[in-house]
């Protein structure tokens, strides 16, 4: 999945720069701004029983299958032949015009450009056929998790976009034009209880214990919520009305004090004051709102603070790079990774 901030890349950085720092590779690991899965997957199969969480409905649907779960569900109900006889039945569906092909196809009501006018009608007989089998109880929570997972992949592979969902492309690119099709997910097994939570990081730190506190908060004043709405709506399916030429959620409600400059702070100092680990890890670059000064002021209240430091390419949309031409940007930012003993 495409992603601000995505850590996929900086894995192995984070993994050695906690061996380094002497931390277990044991006990409960807490990823409680969860994105894409993508470290708590990687700690999960490191042998931590992992504890995850997220705001958004796309990312905490996609975390419940590929961190929280340990084994793919049979599907009795609706496959002879599991997984896989689902999502054939499901990619064979006959394509109809309804919610994603007004909203999201050229030339659907709005003319929207992010999905083709094949995909768009593809993923309205898909969806409707998730939420049909759910709503008359012919599969379970967690085969329904698993359905709308694989369907947000797959959109996200053939979307019309250049790196998140703020805008669509004037032009189509190449994946765009490809048939979409779904995959099942990718489950791993760690023999472990883990738990994944849709709900505000800073009430949720005051529930929780761990071994290890991992933090990966945004970072600068891009919202996830309006950057990603089509991912959030063709996960909740409750065909909201839509707002602008863009197709906009009303996201009034979803707003990160972590992409507020005034409020970013105050809201990191909250979360850390409540902090119940016996390490604190956390992920924060040099572009980032809150200055580097204040969070290692913040982190020394808990312990001594250790800094690592890489450097990798930033993340652009088309956009980012429409400006370039008229203005030389370095492609390099630098990740900051502060561990944090924390005082007994």
């Amino acid at each position: 999945m495409k992603y601000i901030g995505n850590k996929t890349r900086l894995l192995d950085f984070i993994y050695d720069s906690m061996c380094d720092f002497g931390i277990p590779m044991k006990g409960v690991f807490f990823d409680i701004f969860g994105g894409t899965g993508s470290v708590g997957r990687f700690f999960k199969e490191k042998g931590f029983r992992i504890i995850s969480n997220d705001f958004m409905t796309y990312s905490f649907i996609h975390q419940y299958v590929t961190v929280k779960m340990n084994k793919m569900p049979v599907f009795t109900s609706v496959s002879n032949d599991g997984i896989c006889g689902v999502l054939d039945y499901l990619n064979n569906l006959e394509p109809k015009r309804g919610y994603a092909f007004e909203n999201y196809a050229p030339s659907g009501r709005y003319n929207r450009q992010y999905f083709s006018d094949m995909n768009a009608m593809k993923i309205d007989s898909i969806r409707d056929q998730i939420e049909d089998w759910k709503n008359e109880g012919k599969i379970s929570q967690e085969e329904y998790y698993v359905l709308v997972c694989s369907l947000v992949n797959a959109a996200d592979f053939v979307a019309n976009i250049s790196g998140t969902y703020g805008a669509y492309l004037k032009i189509w690119r190449s994946m765009a034009l490809k048939q979409l099709t779904l995959l099942p997910p990718s489950i791993s097994d760690n023999n472990c209880d883990n738990e994944i939570y849709q709900t505000d990081a800073n009430e949720l730190i005051k529930r929780v214990d761990a071994n290890v506190l991992y933090l990966d908060p945004p970072y600068n004043e891009r919202q996830y919520a309006p950057n990603f709405h089509v991912l959030e709506s063709l996960s909740v399916w409750d065909k909201m009305e839509l707002k602008g030429k863009t197709g906009q959620r009303d996201y009034s409600k979803t707003k990160s004090l972590y992409c507020l400059k005034r409020e970013a702070g105050a809201a990191f100092e909250n979360l850390i004051e409540n902090a119940k680990a016996e390490c604190i890890v956390l992920s924060y670059n040099n572009e980032g709102i809150i200055p580097r000064e204040d969070l290692i002021r913040i982190l020394s209240k808990k312990g001594h603070v250790k800094e690592y430091t890489t450097d990798y390419r930033r993340f652009r949309t088309e956009s980012d790079n429409e400006h370039r031409q008229y203005k030389k940007c370095d492609d390099k930012v630098i990740e900051h990774l502060y561990i944090v003993k924390v005082n007994s």
